[in-house]
């Protein structure tokens, strides 16, 4: 098990490559973004970012998405500016990118500038014809979108609650702790009954580079999440995420359309 979900590298790719500012010129970019990108609930305000603010969920989408157009190559740039795709669009269609400019300090090499739309003349000419395209995590394994629900799911719950017990709902944590196992346990037992009638309860994340999915254990009125790995021609319960912590996972790759899984 790994207990580092959702954990960031302790310098993120994006603040090696670029400077942001200060965290008030930071946090008012992020707002400005969530302004001009289609309506989407941001809100996850995660005590451990560097920059607490109420738009958790945009701020590990950008770091993350950042990263992984990293890793793909899809950043795109001269000798005075780099751009790449955030993978957002706005109400109308138009596509947001984040601009940066050379660093005249160097130190990092670039200066983050600010998002735009695609058709914002403060895009440079040279990019016009060649923007970089956004991210599809699924371009190279399409049958990762899909939960196989035939293959079984492996993984006692035990050492995941007691490693994590602090990510459980507070009322089950006010009961004794065999207990609370006893009922997980159960319940992990019908949701897989549940799986196997309707795979889309389960939704795919993106995690330590990889696809991997979110499970809902409902137990009373509490929904926790699961956060399980495909190994071969199984599925192994790897740990237990809170609502946040799941929610910013999952909406790297799309905005989750589930009834289950939503931002704090």
């Amino acid at each position: 098990m790994n207990k580092k979900y959702n954990v960031m590298d302790k310098v993120p790719p994006l603040k090696k490559f670029t400077f942001l500012g200060t965290a008030d010129y930071f946090n008012k970019k992020l707002s400005y973004l969530a302004a001009i990108a289609e309506p989407e609930n941001w809100r996850y305000n995660n005590p451990k970012n560097e920059y607490p603010h109420s738009l958790g969920v945009l701020y590990q989408y950008i770091m993350h998405t950042f990263s992984k157009a990293m890793d793909d190559n899809k950043i795109l740039s001269n000798e005075e500016y780099a751009i790449f795709n955030t993978g957002l669009l706005t109400i109308n269609g138009e596509e947001i990118f984040m601009l940066f400019e050379r660093n005249k300090e160097n130190n990092p090499e670039w200066f983050f500038k600010s998002f735009h739309r695609e058709s914002a003349h403060e895009i440079p000419q040279f990019f016009r014809d060649k923007l970089p395209c956004h991210i599809d995590y699924f371009e190279n394994c399409k049958d990762d979108a899909y939960f196989d629900s035939a293959l079984t799911i492996h993984g006692s719950l035990d050492h995941i609650i007691n490693d994590n017990y602090d990510r459980l709902p507070e009322k089950l944590r006010k009961l004794p702790r065999n207990m609370v196992i006893d009922f997980l346990n159960g319940s992990k037992d019908v949701m897989k009954k549940r799986i196997l009638r309707n795979n889309r309860l389960v939704i795919p994340q993106y995690y330590n580079k990889k696809i991997m999915y979110l499970a809902p254990l409902k137990v009373g009125d509490d929904v926790i999440a699961l956060a399980i790995e495909k190994h071969e021609n199984s599925y192994r319960i790897n740990t237990i995420l809170t609502a946040g912590m799941a929610y910013c996972n999952a909406r790297l790759l799309m905005k989750p359309e589930s009834n289950w899984l939503k931002p704090e």
